[in-house]
Parts: structure tokens; sequence; C-alpha cells
């Protein structure tokens, strides 16, 4: 397990390498478990309740970033529970 509970890992791949990471990440997102690892260092998480999403996105003199912040607290209710949904329809 990585030291203090934090992992990093930086990299340049090709496109199909990184859908392959996306599609991992939606599996995780799926199923409540998500485990990074790379040589000894490994970090599991577990991704429930209401998720904060933040998207960055950047193009400037030809070079393009995007950045996918997701962040959670573990063993929190899910503050909506025993609260009534808001409901948001368009009429067909």
């Amino acid at each position: 397990m990585s030291q203090k509970g934090k992992f990093s890992y930086e990299s340049i791949q090709d496109s199909e390498i990184l859908l392959t990471y996306l599609k991992a990440l939606v599996q995780g997102f799926e199923s409540g478990s998500m485990r990074f690892s790379v040589k000894d260092e490994e970090i599991e998480l577990h991704p429930s309740g209401l998720i904060h999403f933040a998207v960055d996105a950047k193009a400037k003199h030809g070079r393009m970033k995007l950045n996918l912040k997701f962040a959670w607290r573990e063993g929190e209710d899910d503050p909506r529970d025993g609260h009534e949904m808001l409901i948001v329809a368009t009429e067909k």
C-alpha cells in the first residue's frame, strides 16, 4: 500500500491506452471500488454517495490540457437520504 494514503502516477500514453484507463474508472464507479497500482505502490478507493466533479480544459497556442477531478468522503451517509429529490423533466 502506498505511504500516507497517497498515490501518484504520470506518463505519456496513446489514446487507446487512455481509453482502457477511462473504462476501468467507469467500472470502478459502477462497482464502488477502484485500485491503482504501479510497482510496490497501491491504493484502493471506494467511491460512493455524492461525488464532487470538476473539469478544467485549456487550449492555448496548440497545447491542449484536460484535467478531471473527483472528490468524495468515505463512510458518510448520502445527505440526500430522507429528503425529497428534485425531479427535472421536459415535456415531449
